[in-house]
């Protein structure tokens, strides 16, 4: 016993003294919104469950997931949205793809998008989970109706 605590605490030593990897304009946030003002730069950007708002210049990827981009400025990646949208004002530019799932993408001209536009709208994926619950309760139903009840109960046994 004695070992293995002298081996996590000796792991932990280790980890807590290795060199972590970090990059100064990159920002990850989890339930806060990211705001890039104007003037400001940033490298990549993920948030989970909030909004991204730029006004500066992003160097790298956007990406919302559960939330949207708003955007009046520069982006050198993509941006990518799950379950939110994305919105380009006039000023803003998009080098690589814009990708929207269960969401839209608005821009006021096709040139502020540098590759593709990929929209995935909710009845893409609402019609396959619709013909599923429909086979489950045809299934349940015809396994329902093989095993239906006597029409009349079976008499009482005989009394003695």
């Amino acid at each position: 016993m004695r070992r293995i605590l002298v081996a996590v605490f000796a792991l932990s030593i280790l980890a807590a003294a290795a060199p972590s990897a970090s990059a100064n304009d990159d920002r990850v946030s989890f339930f806060h919104s990211i705001n890039v003002a104007e003037g400001e730069e940033a490298h990549d950007l993920v948030c989970i469950m909030c909004s991204i708002h730029i006004d500066g210049h992003v160097h790298g990827d956007t990406v919302a997931i559960l939330g949207s981009i708003r955007s009046n400025g520069p982006m050198d990646g993509d941006a990518v949205s799950i379950l939110g949208n994305i919105n380009l004002g006039q000023d803003a530019h998009v080098n690589g793809d814009c990708v929207a799932v269960l969401g839209s993408v608005k821009h006021f001209t096709s040139g502020q998008i540098g590759h593709e536009v990929v929209q995935i709208p909710f009845a893409l994926i609402l019609i396959p989970v619709l013909i599923f619950f429909f086979l489950v309760y045809l299934i349940r139903t015809l396994i329902w109706r093989a095993r239906l009840p006597y029409p009349m109960p079976p008499p009482p046994p005989p009394m003695r």
